[in-house]
């Protein structure tokens, strides 16, 4: 959980840095990054809202015994947090990437 967690903070405060930098002054020269960044930011959120709703899921239901610990248990196979993590990574690396490409 704590991968996962560290994973999204970084990756949130990188795409925020370079969302800034492709919103200033050179943007006209970021040619890789801006339809990156478009493509990325929509892919991300979809990715983000779902994990959201996976956390949230069991958050209507009744109290009790079973439902309190079924909420109260991870709601991800390690299978599913290993996807999510190539994901972020993929996006990570495919901003860095468009940066230097940029830089050249």
């Amino acid at each position: 959980m704590n991968e996962l967690m560290n994973s999204i903070m970084a990756l949130q405060t990188a795409f925020q840095q370079v969302k800034n930098l492709a919103e200033g002054p050179g943007a006209t020269k970021l040619i890789a990054l801006k339809p990156l960044l478009e493509s990325s930011s929509l892919e991300l959120e979809r990715e983000f809202d779902r994990i959201l709703q996976i956390l949230q899921s069991g958050l209507g239901q009744k109290a009790g015994r079973k439902v309190l610990s079924q909420r109260l248990k991870w709601p991800f196979q390690k299978a599913d947090v290993e996807q999510i993590l190539q994901l972020l990574e993929r996006h990570k690396s495919a901003l860095i990437f468009a940066m230097n490409s940029d830089q050249m």
